[in-house]
C-alpha cells in the first residue's frame, strides 16, 4: 500500500523519443524500426486513412463485453492490444510485420503496436505524437510505456484528454468503457491520428 501512496504523488510523464526509441529496442530489438500502421490494402500513402467515427463504434460497442472483440480468437487474457488493433482494423488499418497475430490478423502485442505508431508518425502527415498530455483528446492512442516487459504491458484508446494524473478510456484487460484511469507516476507516450 505505502508503494502505491508513493507512485500517486508522482504525476504521469510523457517518454521523450529517443528514450521510447531505447526503449523499443531493448523490447524488440530489430523488428522496432520495421513496424508500421498500413493501409489494409496495402497501398503505399502519405497520409494514413483514419475512420475515427468507425473506431469509436467499435471501443463503445465491445468495451465491456467479457470475451468481447468480434474476432474468432474472443478475448486474451491480456487484451489490451487486441481490442484497440481490432478497433483500428474498423478503419482499415494494420500493422505490417507483427510477430504474431489473432484469426483476424490484427497485432496482439502492446510493444509492437507502439512501434508501429512511433514510425507511422515519422512516414504519415497525419500520424502525431502527442507530448503535452493538456492537448490530448478523444480517439488518442496512449500507450503505458513503464509497464513494457511486465506481465502487464499496456494501450489504451482516450475517450478524452488526459492529465497527468489519469482521465477517461476505452480499454480491455481491465474493461474500460469511457472510465477513468489512473496513470500517476507511469510514463506515456500518445499519438494521435487526424
Amino acid at each position: 500500500m505505502e508503494t502505491k501512496d508513493k507512485r500517486r504523488l508522482k504525476a504521469a510523464t510523457v517518454l521523450t523519443d529517443s528514450e521510447f526509441s531505447r526503449r523499443l529496442s531493448a523490447e524488440i530489438g530489430s523488428l522496432a524500426p520495421n513496424l508500421l500502421l498500413i493501409p489494409r490494402d496495402g497501398t503505399d500513402v502519405t497520409k494514413l486513412p483514419f475512420d475515427w467515427p468507425s473506431a469509436r463504434k467499435y471501443y463503445a460497442e465491445y468495451c465491456s463485453r467479457g470475451g468481447g472483440n468480434d474476432c474468432p480468437d474472443h478475448e486474451f487474457p491480456l487484451d489490451c492490444t487486441h481490442f484497440v488493433a481490432h478497433g483500428l482494423s474498423k478503419s482499415k488499418i494494420l500493422v505490417n510485420l507483427p510477430s504474431t497475430t489473432c484469426a483476424n490478423g490484427v497485432c496482439i502485442r502492446v510493444t509492437e503496436l507502439a512501434a508501429a505508431f512511433k514510425n507511422a508518425a515519422g512516414k504519415y502527415s497525419n500520424v502525431k505524437p502527442i507530448t503535452d498530455l493538456s492537448k490530448t483528446k478523444e480517439g488518442d492512442f496512449c500507450f503505458v510505456v513503464s509497464w513494457f516487459g511486465l506481465s502487464k504491458d499496456h494501450v489504451m484508446v482516450l475517450a478524452g484528454p488526459v492529465s497527468a494524473s489519469g482521465g477517461k478510456v476505452w480499454g480491455h484487460t481491465n474493461h474500460r468503457c469511457g472510465e477513468p484511469v489512473d496513470l500517476s507516476g507511469q510514463s506515456l507516450v500518445v499519438y494521435r491520428v487526424e
